[in-house]
């Protein structure tokens, strides 16, 4: 008795065993309609084959979306996050959010660049931009948070401040461009 196993073809029955039977697993049934659409449903792959604006961007999304992956394959795990590639003119441009993260792809590229020629990407050249659109929450500075949520108050003189000043006014030279700076501060906060 033989049976069949998964990609071992059973074997077939010899000169001398001609009389016995040959036992093989029953076949699964597949599911039908796998590949067809339910009827009253769509799929987004069929509304972008259909729609002809957006069946001429499909090539070149699926084209970005090969290249990412012959990319990750070539990139150490540091540098797998961050950045977006894209294919112009036999050219490879990367976007990364920031300039330490463009420095060490920028010493990674004679390496991506011929492993992608090896695998059959049409590049000769490869450079690297740090654009802001994409980049993280995180990467953002504290005081340009604080400067968008604080509101600019203006400043008051107090009378103390402004007699100091008046005092300090008297002794500076008549041509003294200070002298003038501080006589504006005052006409303007009386």
């Amino acid at each position: 008795m033989c049976t069949a196993k998964r990609g071992i073809l059973p074997r077939q029955p010899t000169a001398h065993a001609k009389n016995t039977k040959m036992v093989t697993k029953p076949r699964q049934k597949k599911p039908s309609n796998v590949s067809a659409p339910l009827k009253g449903l769509w799929r987004v792959h069929d509304a972008w084959r259909n729609t002809p604006h957006l069946a001429n961007a499909l090539p070149r999304l699926e084209q970005n979306a090969q290249l990412t992956v012959d990319l990750l394959a070539l990139m150490p795990d540091t540098l797998k996050m961050g950045w977006k590639a894209y294919i112009s003119e036999r050219t490879l441009t990367l976007k990364v959010p920031h300039n330490a993260l463009a420095v060490k792809i920028k010493q990674m590229a004679p390496l991506l660049v011929s492993g992608l020629q090896m695998t059959g990407w049409p590049i000769d050249d490869m450079v690297v931009k740090v654009s802001h659109f994409n980049q993280p929450v995180w990467l953002k500075s504290q005081k340009e948070a604080e400067k968008e949520v604080k509101p600019i108050v203006p400043r008051v003189l107090t009378p103390l401040s402004a007699s100091r000043i008046s005092d300090s006014i008297g002794h500076l030279p008549d041509d003294s461009p200070v002298k003038a700076a501080l006589m504006r501060l005052l006409q303007t906060h009386r």
